[in-house]
């Protein structure tokens, strides 16, 4: 389950966080107090001061969590509480939350936007936090490939006031630069991009203090906090990677608290007595090979008999113990492009055949289904048994994570089947598959009028629901993709934790962590 987060990095051009659209060209005030965590449980009392909060990591610490060109996505969970970004974006909702911007303005043409940076903070080494530091970090995203090529300039305009100039005006440039994590270019000159990717210099409520290669990582509480102190003294991080292994420690007290995206572990987990903190922030889909015109899947009816030859209710009760939920449309309720009003193509194996026939296949054909060897391997083996009963014979080929990143940007054969992030903004999703010169999902058709309505989609601004909606039909008409289950980023923890609101900003495994506290 590890590498689910590449897929939400790639998505989200190097942000973990997401927003929705953009405002009016003229300035948009936010509000500046620090965001009110909803906690998991109910306090007993009133929080309590102290204490070090345990937390098992289920991944590992993957290209580092500290400077904004090694985070791919999720890792960076693991020190979120040290790193802040310029505002920060609720899962659902779209809200955004004002951290080291106060508030932002877009030019009348809508290619310039800029933002107000909040005075008097400090970065854990004790230097300043201002322009400099914002632009230092987005200069080094230019010019590692890591940032969206659409942004010509990051520009200081005074110590506190920075602007970023686009070439186009599109409602997707806002969280292209407003998620990304700033460190203190002092630090990093210092000790080296590589050395900061591991140790975390930032602005959050906490400062990393240590970290053990591939074992543990410790943070402390941060005395010149610009908000809300924090109750708890330190938050420690250890990263275990065996499941069994995982549920043992928390069962031998050995953390207050754990994170897993496998649903059996959490489901272990519960059934072991453990609180569980339950997301939504994943989906996987079967990708079809229809840009190929000699393909099979060329055919629009192939790709929907594909969809209706599906147990996914099946799959999700069988494998998802409580924690998944069949998908029929990429978006869950309340996120951009997510169509209320569609007929679900629910299994019906008797469908299936028939648009298979309708389509020239009345005896079925033979193709593959690639996936990567970590990813839905129980959920593979089920999806190759109902093609089979429909008279598809698919070859189950499982790929290392390189061949599977490879795979997205290049292409091929039949089904490729891989989990994926899922954003609040479906504006951006569309614009990393479906612009020209894209590669994301490579063999995935773009249809000529699809691409219009999402050119038409991400150039509205304020961003527009219906005309994001537009595209979100085109996708699920022509079944370009396959959803086949929503899952999980969950954390499990002890009666002790409290204000443990994981899952409510786009970085998966990410809290307020200021809020957190521990009962005696």
């Amino acid at each position: 389950m590890k590498k689910y987060l590449f897929v939400l990095l790639v998505i989200l051009v190097a942000s973990s966080i997401i927003f929705i659209g953009c405002g009016e060209p003229e300035k948009t005030v936010q509000p500046t107090t620090t965001p009110t965590a909803t906690p998991t449980t109910p306090p007993a009392d009133q929080p309590k001061t102290g204490g070090t909060l345990r937390i098992i990591w289920s991944t590992g610490p993957g290209p580092g969590w500290g400077w904004a060109p090694a985070v791919f996505g999720g890792e960076g969970a693991y020190a979120d509480m040290a790193m802040e970004p310029l505002m920060e974006g609720k899962f659902l909702g779209g809200e955004r939350v004002p951290r080291l911007a106060t508030d932002y303005s877009y030019s009348p043409d809508g290619k310039v936007i800029t933002f107000n940076l909040r005075q008097g903070v400090k970065f854990h080494d004790g230097t300043d936090f201002n322009a400099d530091a914002v632009k230092y970090t987005h200069d080094a995203l230019i010019a590692s490939g890591r940032m969206t090529s659409n942004l010509l300039s990051c520009d200081v305009i005074d110590d506190y006031t920075v602007s970023f100039t686009f070439d186009e005006a599109l409602n997707t440039n806002f969280f292209a630069v407003a998620g990304q994590i700033i460190a203190s270019p002092t630090f990093v000159e210092e000790h080296g991009p590589e050395y900061a990717a591991f140790h975390a210099c930032g602005t959050g409520p906490f400062k990393q203090v240590s970290y053990e290669e591939n074992t543990k990582v410790r943070l402390e509480r941060f005395d010149d906090y610009w908000g809300q102190k924090a109750y708890l003294d330190a938050i420690e991080g250890t990263f275990i990677l065996d499941p069994v292994t995982l549920v043992m420690a928390m069962q031998a007290g050995q953390g207050d608290c754990c994170h897993s995206r496998d649903a059996r572990t959490i489901a272990d987990l519960r059934d072991a007595g453990f609180n569980i903190n339950e997301t939504l922030m994943g989906m996987e889909a079967m990708y079809f090979n229809s840009r190929d015109e000699d393909s099979p899947f060329h055919d629009v009816r192939v790709r929907e008999a594909f969809e209706y030859a599906i147990n996914k209710e099946g799959i999700v009760k069988a494998l998802g113990h409580g924690y998944w939920e069949e998908a029929y449309q990429f978006q869950m309720p309340g996120m951009t492009g997510y169509l209320d009003d569609i007929v679900p193509r629910k299994y019906d194996p008797e469908k299936a055949r028939q648009l298979l026939a309708e389509a020239g296949y009345p005896n079925g054909f033979k193709t593959t289904i690639v996936h990567g060897e970590w990813d839905f391997g129980d959920g593979v083996q089920s999806i190759q048994a109902d093609l089979a009963d429909v008279g598809i014979e698919a070859e189950i080929v499982s790929v290392q994570f390189g061949t599977w990143a490879t795979t997205r940007q290049e292409g091929w054969d039949g089904v490729f089947i891989a989990g994926s992030g899922m954003v609040s903004d479906f504006n951006g999703t569309l614009a990393i598959y479906f612009r020209p010169g894209m590669t994301e999902m490579y063999s995935v058709a773009r249809p000529p009028e699809l691409m219009d309505a999402v050119d038409t989609a991400i150039r509205a601004i304020p961003a527009d629901e219906e005309l994001t909606n537009i595209c979100s039909r085109i996708i699920y008409d022509l079944v370009l993709w396959a959803p086949i289950q929503h899952h999980g980023d969950n954390m499990a923890y002890t009666d002790r934790v409290h204000g443990l609101n994981q899952g409510t900003y786009g970085n998966w495994g990410a809290f307020d962590a200021e809020l957190v506290w521990l009962s005696d």
